[in-house]
């Protein structure tokens, strides 16, 4: 796992996570789906999100969605979260993190 920083002062939150066999393919998945994966995966994790508003898409390919939304944390910190769908191995695979994928 990689720990990055939302913004200065503010909690570190990144994960990532596979999803169930049963998960569609990244192509059928909406930003607003992607969201609320990360923000149950968040919930196993030290960070979690109460909330990802203003989500939107930023890019998309038939193998990976990448969004943008901003988020609401648990220990009352917010800033934008990222977020990417996609696949790996055969497997869908949802991470989130408070910086841009490269």
């Amino acid at each position: 796992m990689h720990i990055v920083q939302l913004r200065p002062g503010l909690a570190a939150i990144a994960a990532a996570a596979l999803l169930s066999a049963c998960t569609p393919s990244v192509a059928s998945l909406d930003c607003n789906e992607i969201a609320t994966k990360a923000k149950d995966i968040s919930q196993n994790q030290p960070i979690k999100i109460q909330n990802i508003t203003n989500v939107r898409e930023t890019s998309r390919t038939d193998a990976e969605a990448r969004c943008t939304g901003d988020a609401a944390l648990a220990d009352g910190g917010s800033g934008p979260v990222y977020m990417r769908a996609y696949q790996e191995g055969g497997n869908t695979m949802v991470a989130y993190q408070g910086t841009p994928f490269p």
